[in-house]
């Protein structure tokens, strides 16, 4: 029989639910594979954010190497920032190589895989795919999946964020919300969308097993993939309930073992995650410090430009304040932005977990000469590391590092990265960028707030596989170790490795020699996907589940 591999994607999964939920009886499929394969943490990206690590996942490389630092694309206007998508990747993916090899791939929801690119065998790309837009390669298979129910039309659902079953829960339509409504009948109507956007998950992930299924038995493969979205939306959604999120994970739990049945005993079957997921109690507003310390200024931004100049020309005969037709005072409505052509350093974004300093000659707006860049670097990175919080009376941040420490330095993949990483210790401060009218640069985040960890899950259960426990492997180690065995000679330029400590010794692939090919580097190939109303969505999709601000 030949060699195969098979992979579950869980976006977002923690061990921290997993393994008390496996000694509880209520995972018996992970429980299993925990006992008769290996497993363990799996250590994501830097910054571990959906985009970054699902494509270090796939290219075999860090960010420096493939460029997605972000949902968004800094190529140094810190105004004018581009969505991500498949086309921004400088890298060849995994199905891509497996490809010239010869090999057969199936491959469901990978994010960052949209626009579909030509590979043997299927892919399909429903993630941030926008609505009516062809998600499949070949195209035929978009038209059978339309036809089937697994490709939903544009008018089934409003947008992207209904699409990804995204914290609905938090969002309320104007036209069906009673201008007046109690405290108490607000929190029923929640209750009930909550329930509902549960049941809507646990549907998912039945309509995912279902394609899965169908795909397995319809087509021939060698490797086959599939990632389900759902651990990381309860996570976004429900972190606070945990009855909830657990109901999901053993939900999943269900499709791991009606996956791997089929998948069948010589298949090499995995689970992972791209990061994990914990609890945030704590802000720090990187972008209030950042103004305390001299290094970044603020400006007010008036979204409605005609309103503010009408107000302006009137200010004097309306002795200094502006009122509208009935004589009231009008309250202008403003923004409180930073103000790029006098910044220093600031925010790349929350979830980008860096600053980026404003250098002259590489961005835009920058201020800061090369010469200077240096010195400015070290003092904020000696001023952050001795920054304590207030309530739990310790140093905020557990590492303080230069880019060229967490990736290799003068790449092309470079040039969108932060100039500096912060990673809180213990993973337990969220960082903001956005400014509120009263200045707040430590806070609490709201009651059960969840966010990502660095940590994420990794099982291995097969014919080539043994048991054991696993010592932190990178997410960038996965594809190299898939390409082993599948006996595809790994590019010499993945940063990651081969996993030798799970191969049973009796598997011809624990000795077997490693062997490389060629660079697998592509050049630039940006392309701009999204209409501008599309990326209004993928915003509205990505603040729901609390990426942006």
């Amino acid at each position: 029989m030949k060699q195969r591999v098979f992979v579950i994607g869980l976006d977002g999964a923690t061990l921290d639910i997993i393994r008390p939920l496996v000694k509880e009886g209520k995972l018996p499929n992970f429980a299993r594979i925990m006992k008769e394969g290996s497993y363990g943490k799996l250590k994501s990206s830097i910054p571990p954010i959906t985009p970054c690590a699902w494509t270090s996942f796939a290219t075999g490389k860090h960010p420096s190497k493939h460029g997605l630092y972000d949902f968004n694309h800094m190529d140094g206007n810190p105004e004018k920032k581009k969505s991500v998508n498949r086309t921004f990747v400088r890298s060849k993916s995994l199905w891509r190589i497996l490809s010239e090899a010869g090999k057969r791939s199936i491959v469901i929801d990978v994010p960052l895989t949209y626009p579909p690119e030509d590979i043997n065998g299927i892919l399909i790309s429903r993630v941030m795919a926008p609505p009516g837009e062809n998600c499949a390669y070949p195209k035929s298979v978009f038209h059978t999946l339309r036809k089937k129910g697994f490709i939903e039309r544009p008018k089934d659902k409003e947008n992207l964020q209904a699409q990804h079953g995204a914290n609905e829960a938090n969002k309320e339509k104007k036209d069906i919300r009673p201008r007046k409504m109690s405290e108490k009948q607000v929190k029923k109507m929640m209750r009930e969308r909550k329930r509902k956007t549960f049941e809507n998950m646990k549907k998912d992930i039945e309509k995912n097993v279902e394609l899965a299924a169908w795909l397995m038995k319809k087509e021939d493969w060698d490797f086959f993939m599939v990632v389900f979205m759902s651990a990381d939306h309860a996570g976004h959604t429900f972190w606070g309930d945990k009855r909830k999120v657990k109901g999901i994970y053993r939900k999943l739990d269900w499709a791991v073992g009606k996956l791997f049945q089929m998948a069948g005993e010589e298949t090499n079957k995995f689970i992972m995650s791209d990061h994990g997921f914990t609890t945030m109690p704590y802000f720090f507003n990187v972008n209030e410090w950042l103004f305390e310390g001299g290094f970044l200024k603020k400006k007010l931004d008036f979204p409605d430009k005609k309103e503010f100049k009408q107000a302006k020309t009137e200010r004097e005969r309306l002795n200094g304040k502006p009122k509208n037709k009935k004589g009231k005072v009008n309250k202008l409505r403003y923004n409180i932005v930073t103000d790029y052509n006098k910044t220093k350093a600031y925010l790349q974004s929350g979830t980008s977990y860096g600053i980026r300093l404003n250098l002259k000659g590489r961005d835009k707006p920058g201020i800061i000469s090369k010469s200077e860049y240096e010195t400015l670097r070290n003092r904020i990175i000696k001023d952050l590391k001795n920054v304590w919080h207030p309530v739990f009376k310790k140093r905020i941040f557990g590492r303080v590092l230069k880019k060229e420490d967490v990736h290799a330095e003068n790449l092309p993949g470079t040039e969108p990265s932060p100039d500096i990483f912060l990673l809180s210790d213990n993973m337990e401060v969220m960082f903001q960028g956005h400014f509120k009218r009263k200045i707040e640069i430590f806070g609490r985040t709201s009651k059960g707030y969840g966010f990502h960890h660095i940590d994420g899950i990794f099982f291995a259960w097969g014919k080539d596989i043994k048991h054991t426990r696993l010592n932190s492997p990178r997410i960038t180690d996965l594809t190299p170790t898939i390409l082993h065995l599948l006996d595809v000679p790994i590019p010499e330029d993945m940063d990651g490795r081969v996993l030798r400590g799970f191969l049973d010794k009796r598997s011809a692939y624990y000795s077997k020699e490693i062997t490389y090919q060629g660079s697998s580097q592509l050049g630039e190939s940006e392309k701009e996907v999204y209409s501008k109303k599309e990326e209004k969505k993928i915003k509205a999709q990505l603040e729901a589940l609390g990426y942006v601000e």
